[in-house]
């Protein structure tokens, strides 16, 4: 288990289950450091692995990150080119080891429909290699829209089944961690989101630290959960 700062209560997580991860920022990122899309979101991908591996030391079982969504791929060609490289790197270098490493099993929420045959059999690979971890979950949004989530489901529905039990995540979020000073959530995982804590952070996500995501978790953990009633 990684080392606890401040006064973070060592013992695993029960209440939370399930954390999102909006990491947003990294072209402001580039712009503010001089350095190119591609060294910042190389940035982005190394510092989530190391967010990955201490949330799961934590007793957390199950990481949702936005990795990209459908809208993403409206962006200019040199953009689409740098975050989706990157992705690619990360699938085939630090999504492995660490899930590996940690006994996660992988999935994709997304239609992969802009990604290069290349691109989606890095993605089916890792997802058969994992297929057995049972420790946790690592959910990565790629190309992600909730209604091709929706669409998705009501195609897998069979007579008496609910729509839940066909969504590409079924388990609810409890935290959504955005970064870049932007208080939404651009359709990331709306009907996992609905009881879910929004921690928004001023901060680049390149900027952000542990500790910044230990103050989010510390205070979740303080709260009362009501769900509704």
């Amino acid at each position: 288990m990684p080392q606890q700062q401040g006064n973070f209560h060592p013992q695993p997580i029960h209440r939370i289950q399930h954390i999102g991860i909006i990491p947003d920022g990294g072209r402001r990122w580039a712009i503010a450091n001089a350095v190119s899309l591609s060294e910042s979101y190389e940035t982005t991908r190394k510092k989530l692995a190391g967010f990955v591996g201490k949330i799961i030391g934590l007793g957390i079982s199950e990481i949702s990150i936005y990795m990209s969504s459908r809208q993403n791929f409206k962006r200019q060609e040199y953009e689409i080119e740098a975050f989706t490289n990157q992705a690619l790197l990360s699938l085939s270098t630090e999504v492995g080891i660490i899930c590996n490493e940690l006994g996660l099993k992988v999935s994709v929420a997304g239609k992969l429909s802009h990604q290069s045959a290349g691109f989606i059999k890095t993605v089916e690979d890792l997802i058969n290699e994992t297929s057995n971890h049972a420790h946790g979950r690592l959910n990565l949004c790629i190309e992600y829209d909730p209604f091709d989530e929706i669409q998705y489901a009501l195609n897998q529905l069979n007579k008496g089944d609910e729509l839940w039990n066909g969504l590409w995540i079924k388990q609810p979020l409890d935290i959504v961690i955005r970064s870049g000073n932007a208080n939404l959530l651009s359709n990331f995982l709306p009907l996992q989101s609905a009881y879910a804590r929004l921690y928004f952070s001023e901060k680049l996500f390149n900027d952000l630290t542990w500790p910044d995501i230990e103050s989010f978790i510390n205070d979740y953990q303080s709260l009362e959960r009501k769900y509704g009633d």
